[in-house]
């Protein structure tokens, strides 16, 4: 149970040194605008995915209260 408690917290520890080495390494030390695109239009799909999918697991918990959220797609409620 202690190994888990300290790979959490040094996760959790290391987020900074996660985003300065994402940032000054891959982004702005690569001097190259096509790799900082790609990693932009990467996290924006990645982004996107988990929201739809976040919308679409919250939704299926909400209806089985009697909360209905709108529907993504094209059909509507069926006649």
């Amino acid at each position: 149970m202690m190994a888990l408690i300290d790979v959490v917290s040094r996760l959790v520890g290391d987020v900074g040194r996660f985003v300065d080495l994402f940032v000054n390494d891959l982004i702005l030390g690569a001097g190259d605008p096509i790799s900082a695109l790609l990693v932009v239009v990467g996290q924006v799909l990645l982004v996107g995915a988990v929201a739809v999918l976040g919308y679409a697991a919250v939704g299926a918990l909400l209806q089985e209260i009697g909360v209905t959220l709108p529907s993504l797609g094209g059909r509507g409620p069926a006649e």
